[in-house]
């Protein structure tokens, strides 16, 4: 049954993929968790942009040159650490399937900035309890954080703060003296710092830090796509990286300049539809699904064949019509 309940489900979205949209499209998640049968599958996608290099006094700062990529056999040790991760808060979880790519691009003299993209995709079993027609999945452990380096083909992939940025902060925190015209202000992830103190904010940045996903998943908007899934939405979080802002007072007018590295963090959860969420608790009753589904096919096949059988009248009653001219 619930092999035929997946096809209904594909046939069903590939039908609403060609249905007239309305509106402008969202922007892509960065964080997408997906439940389907008994398994759960993640994906992230890390855009972060740089524009240090744009300074006057960091003209000789740049990422480097870095492309790499985990998959396979070279992704185990990465694949244990983050499975490490999400057994702080589930035990039972187990991560699989894992693929990561991490890439720079060059610095851009046109747009004064530098990409650093980060990739990383995996599935996690072991989460979810199913019991009679009722199946509950755990999402506790979405909120991981891995603090430990790790080396990929000479790349670190976790710790870019201490890596990438840890000179280049010390260098901006030496120039912290404003005046009656400039002030100097400093943050980390958000969080306002003293120039002593940005730094070691920036050594300890690390990629895969998700612990602003802590808030329980039935907090986060929820909406609706029937007959197909239910989907919650977390606040995104913005501003994200290391900052250092220049403000401005000259005769009379403020100005502000930011620089630093930059990212937004935007999450979305998706499950099959009629699910419930209870704090992290995610509940779907199959038995429900089955029966949610058929009534959508059931409706779009009267649908179907009330809209062809109008449009068969209307071409009988054309052709009745002419034959009577003559």
């Amino acid at each position: 049954m619930r092999t035929t309940c997946v096809a209904i489900i594909v046939i069903l979205s590939l039908l609403l993929i060609y249905a007239p949209s309305v509106g402008a499209s969202s922007p892509p998640t960065q964080y997408a968790v997906g439940i389907t049968d008994g398994m759960v599958g993640v994906s992230l996608n890390l855009n972060m942009v740089q524009n240090i290099t744009y300074l006057s006094f960091e003209k000789s700062f740049t990422l480097p040159p870095l492309h790499v990529l985990a998959r396979g056999a070279n992704s185990t040790d990465l694949t244990q650490l983050i499975q490490s991760a999400l057994n702080v808060t589930n035990p039972k979880a187990r991560v699989s399937n894992l693929n990561l790519e991490i890439a720079s691009s060059p610095w851009s003299n046109t747009t004064n900035t530098q990409w650093l993209n980060i990739s990383l995709s995996f599935n996690v079993n072991g989460v979810t309890v199913s019991r009679g027609d009722v199946a509950t999945t755990d999402l506790s452990w979405k909120s991981f954080r891995v603090s430990s380096e790790y080396m990929l083909g000479g790349v670190e992939v976790n710790r870019i703060g201490d890596e990438y940025f840890s000179g280049v902060a010390t260098d901006l925190a030496v120039h912290s003296g404003g005046s009656s015209f400039i002030q100097i202000f400093y943050h980390v992830n958000g969080r306002p710092l003293d120039p002593s103190q940005f730094p070691d904010a920036v050594r300890n940045m690390t990629a895969l830090d998700f612990s602003s996903f802590a808030t329980p998943v039935s907090t986060w908007k929820e909406s609706h796509v029937a007959p197909t899934s239910e989907s919650w939405s977390s606040v995104v979080r913005q501003g994200l990286g290391m900052v250092y802002t220049q403000q401005i007072n000259e005769a009379g007018s403020l100005s502000t300049a930011k620089y630093g590295l930059f990212y937004d963090l935007g999450g979305m959860v998706t499950a099959p539809f009629g699910s419930r969420a209870n704090g992290d608790t995610v509940t779907l009753v199959v038995g429900a699904l089955s029966e949610t589904i058929m009534a959508g096919v059931v409706l779009s096949t009267v649908g179907l064949w009330s809209g062809a059988y109008l449009f068969e009248r209307r071409i009988q009653s054309k052709t009745a019509r002419r034959k009577v001219k003559r």
